[in-house]
């Protein structure tokens, strides 16, 4: 094994920007669906969860998921309307614009 010193060649390259990703819209009826919004936000992707036609106690436990796995994560968890909550990664940037459009 080659040990670096002061002279080595190793330069740090900067990473291109990934291209934008749109949120994953979540419209859980179970508390199973938990899975599909943390898978997708460990992937790196923004997900909206809908819980308007969810009843309260589901709604509870999917809410305290979500926050304990934005907190986890280093994510952040916003309220966008009422029962609708995005959930962004801590290396996403949603723009202020998408983050006032209503989930279709």
């Amino acid at each position: 094994m080659d040990d670096l010193d002061s002279e080595s060649s190793v330069q740090a390259v900067s990473s291109l920007p990934s291209k934008p990703m749109k949120p994953h819209a979540v419209s859980p009826d179970a508390f199973n669906d938990a899975q599909e919004i943390g898978d997708r936000f460990k992937s790196g992707q923004s997900v909206i969860v809908n819980l308007q036609a969810v009843d309260r106690e589901l709604r509870r436990r999917l809410v305290d998921f979500s926050s304990g796995l934005c907190y986890a994560m280093g994510g952040k968890m916003d309220r966008v309307a009422d029962q609708v909550y995005l959930l962004t990664p801590a290396d996403v940037e949603v723009s202020r614009g998408a983050a006032r459009r209503r989930p279709t």
